[in-house]
C-alpha cells in the first residue's frame, strides 16, 4: 500500500470535506483518501453544512455503503428537521455540533436532531463555546443525558481542544498538520505515534513549546 503524507505522520485516520462538488466525484476523492488508510472505517467526511431537505437525504443514501467513520455537519446546524431525518436514514455515525456555541443550542441538537448515543459524534469546538466554562456547561448537561465521554470530540484541530480532550478524558482531539498556521500540529518535539499523541509536561496548553506560535506571540507583543 502506498503511505500518503498524514499517514507517515503516524496518522491512523483522517478527514476530508465534501459536498462542494458532484457526490460522484466525492465518491472518487473517498475512495482515493480511504485507500491511504490501514482501514476503510478510519475516514472521514465533513459536509460543511452544505445539503438540505432535498439533496442530504440523497446523499447520505450514496455514501451509506462507503463505511465511513462519521459524516459530519451535514445540513445547516439549525435545521434539526432535516438533520433528524437524515440521522434516522443513515446507517452509519453522524457528526454534529461544530456550528452551535451554546449550552442552549447543545441542549436543541441533543432534543430534536436525531443523534444517538451509541454511535453518534458530538463535535463542538470549545474556543467557538465561549471559552472553557462554556464547554463544560455542554458537557456536563450531555454526559447527564446518558452521552459517553468518547462521543465528544472537540474540533479545532489547535492546542486549546487537544489539552482539554487530555483533561477531560474525552473521545478524541482534531490535529491539522497543515492549516491554521500558526496553532496547526503539535509542541515541538512531539508527533503522533499511531494515532495518539504525548502531551509535554509543561504548564499551558503549550503554545511557549510550539515555534510558529511563540514567534507570532513575540511579534504580536514586542517580546524579546
Amino acid at each position: 500500500m502506498t503511505r500518503g503524507p498524514v499517514t507517515d505522520q503516524g496518522f491512523t485516520r483522517a478527514k476530508i470535506k465534501i459536498a462542494s462538488i458532484d457526490i460522484d466525484q466525492d465518491l472518487r476523492r473517498i475512495d482515493a483518501a480511504a485507500s491511504q488508510l490501514q482501514d476503510s472505517g478510519h475516514l472521514a467526511v465533513d459536509a460543511m453544512t452544505a445539503y438540505d431537505a432535498q439533496t442530504g437525504p440523497a446523499a447520505a443514501s450514496r455514501l451509506a455503503n462507503c463505511g465511513l467513520w462519521w459524516f459530519e455537519d451535514v445540513c445547516d446546524p439549525l435545521d434539526f428537521e432535516t438533520q433528524a431525518k437524515i440521522a434516522a436514514a443513515y446507517c452509519g455515525s453522524i457528526a454534529a455540533g461544530e456550528a452551535l456555541f451554546s449550552h442552549a443550542e447543545a441542549k436543541l441538537l441533543n432534543l430534536y436532531g436525531g443523534i444517538q448515543k451509541d454511535k453518534d459524534i458530538l463535535v463542538f469546538d470549545p474556543v467557538h463555546c465561549y471559552g472553557l466554562p462554556g464547554y463544560l456547561r455542554i458537557v456536563e448537561h450531555l454526559t447527564s443525558e446518558g452521552w459517553p465521554r468518547q462521543a465528544l470530540w472537540p474540533h479545532g484541530g489547535h492546542l486549546f481542544s487537544l489539552h482539554v480532550v487530555a483533561a477531560l478524558g474525552l473521545g478524541g482531539a482534531e490535529v491539522t498538520p497543515f492549516a491554521f498556521r500558526p496553532f496547526r500540529g503539535l509542541p515541538d518535539h512531539k508527533g503522533v505515534t499511531a494515532g495518539y499523541a504525548d502531551l509535554p509536561q509543561a504548564p499551558g496548553i503549550s503554545f511557549e513549546m510550539h515555534t510558529e506560535a511563540r514567534q507570532l506571540f513575540r511579534t504580536a507583543f514586542s517580546l524579546h
